[in-house]
């Protein structure tokens, strides 16, 4: 990893005001994407449109909330000279903001082969593991990306078609832990009419129209295929486009809001019982939704490593309805949990067999995760390159 020192500002700001996308970074900052006076923010700038409007936007607004901007880019040795002109570009943009800027170039397919990634999740993870690095060397305390309005439309699309739960109907968060996202408010039309007029140039690239890819396919053929079918736009209409990303936002926000009260009411739930038993009484009058939530964060708490699927949560809910002792039911990593009375035990793998025990309440109480921020891995198909 390498970067470039750059002198102090320039007394005169050389690039003009993004009038829609400064103040949507101005909510962001003094909302979810707040932080302390003097922290150190990483941006993660690939040359395009979003991640190109988000740094000048931040470099614009920093000095009034006191942060420090480091840009950071990686080459994925996959693209050519195509990726070279895009590190090019991203530099340049850098020296003119006077922002520092840390690069690498690794060879992402040997990388994904060592360690079995493949496809444009495999890239998502390698780009997540740089990030994180670039930010731990420059002492970032957050990571902001470049996802906007319309990412979070074809996000809440790709989730539809996995079945997604409450969870994952809520889109995008502003802010994950160390990463930000504090262009959700505004959509590729804000960002490309911004850029347009302040004469700022960006780079396209190309894998973005790889059929191949879910979310290519849904941006460039199913949403102007919903877009038709809705009689509200042409198809490749820009502003039908627009306003159906501002409404799915909007939407999204308030899914986010309920799933905060049902998350806050399946904590209490989820908090009845110990280590590796959940009491069952106060699950069993609860709304479905809130059901759901709190086995699911019984089963976060128990650090098992592998989430639940549509399936293994269908097997948990037959147990609390059953009424009665009732199990195993296989669960992921070779966990398995047994209806026993009124509590539902959960068995590590290789523990003694749950036909032989007895419900025996450990000292150890399930408890809520701590609230130290951590790095928490954004779901499947919510990054693409900015």
């Amino acid at each position: 990893m390498s970067g470039v020192r750059v002198p102090a500002p320039p007394p005169t700001w050389p690039l003009a005001r993004l009038r829609r996308i400064e103040p949507a970074l101005r909510a962001a900052l003094r909302g979810p994407c707040r932080l302390p006076p003097g922290a150190r923010l990483l941006v993660a700038v690939s040359g395009g449109a979003d991640s190109t409007a988000l740094l000048v936007g931040l470099a614009r607004i920093a000095k009034e909330f006191d942060v420090r901007l480091i840009a950071a880019h990686l080459h994925h040795g996959l693209r050519g000279e195509e990726a070279d002109g895009d590190l090019t570009q991203v530099r340049r943009l850098c020296r003119t903001l006077c922002v520092p800027l840390l690069t690498a170039r690794w060879d992402t397919r040997r990388r994904m082969r060592e360690r079995g990634l493949s496809g444009q999740d495999g890239l998502r993870r390698l780009r997540r593991e740089f990030l994180l690095a670039a930010a731990n060397r420059s002492g970032a305390s957050a990571v902001a990306t470049g996802h906007h309005a319309d990412d979070q439309l074809e996000t809440l699309l790709a989730r539809l078609l996995r079945g997604a739960g409450l969870q994952g109907l809520g889109g995008m968060s502003p802010r994950r832990g160390r990463w930000l996202k504090p262009l959700l408010a505004v959509t590729r039309r804000d960002i490309e009419t911004d850029l347009r007029q302040a004469d700022l140039a960006w780079r396209e690239d190309s894998s973005n129209r790889d059929p191949r890819y879910l979310r290519n396919r849904i941006r460039n053929e199913a949403i102007p295929a919903l877009l038709r079918a809705a009689g509200v736009g042409a198809e490749g209409s820009e502003l039908a486009r627009a306003r159906l990303s501002r409404r799915v936002t909007a939407s999204l926000r308030q899914i986010r809001q309920a799933r905060r009260l049902v998350s806050a009411e399946a904590k209490r739930l989820a908090r009845s019982g110990s280590a590796y038993f959940l009491d069952l009484g106060p699950l069993s009058d609860a709304p479905a939704v809130v059901r759901n939530a709190a086995l699911r964060l019984a089963w976060r708490w128990l650090r098992a490593g592998v989430g639940l699927t549509a399936r293994h949560l269908s097997g948990l809910e037959a147990l609390v309805r059953s009424g009665r002792a009732r199990g195993p039911v296989s669960l992921p990593g070779g966990w398995k949990a047994s209806r026993q009375g009124e509590a539902l035990h959960f068995e590590r793998p290789g523990s003694q067999s749950i036909a032989s025990t007895r419900p025996k309440l450990s000292r150890q109480p399930l408890r809520a995760p701590s609230n130290r921020v951590r790095s928490s891995p954004p779901r499947r198909g919510d990054e693409r390159r900015r």
